[in-house]
């Protein structure tokens, strides 16, 4: 199993509502915990968390994601960098702002994406991983 990215939706259920992801992100989550693999989560999924959970869409926040990753060394946190920010103005076309440093966190380090936004399973830009 190859390394992952985890977008927002994946992280937040993979804490919150384990039974919501999809039959692949959850076997991909398997191999992580296993530690035949890595879960990177990207400073864009972190920021994005901080913030739905300010406008009290998520019950989830940095404590969480931070503990987690506490918990689980094959799940790591993801600086944002030039490479990613060279990808990042690489894809102007996606419109979604984390959603487009997220996909180039992925594309940076050459792992599939564990997602289930539709757009970006169409984009083709990331291999992605859900059902």
């Amino acid at each position: 199993m190859p390394d992952v990215v985890l977008d927002t939706h994946t992280c937040v259920y993979a804490l919150t509502a384990p039974d919501r992801l999809g039959k692949a992100a959850r076997r991909a989550l398997r191999q992580v915990e296993a530690g035949r693999a890595i879960a990177w989560i990207p400073a864009a999924v972190v920021a994005e968390v901080v913030l739905l959970g300010e406008l009290g869409r998520v019950r989830i926040g940095l404590p969480e994601l931070r503990a987690a990753m506490d918990a689980a060394p094959a799940f790591r946190f993801l600086p944002l960098d030039l490479k990613q920010l060279d990808e990042f103005a690489a894809h102007a076309g996606i419109r979604d702002p984390f959603d487009r440093l997220i996909v180039s966190a992925c594309r940076a380090v050459q792992a599939a994406l564990v997602t289930k936004d539709e757009a970006l399973w169409e984009s083709r830009l990331v291999r992605t991983l859900w059902n």
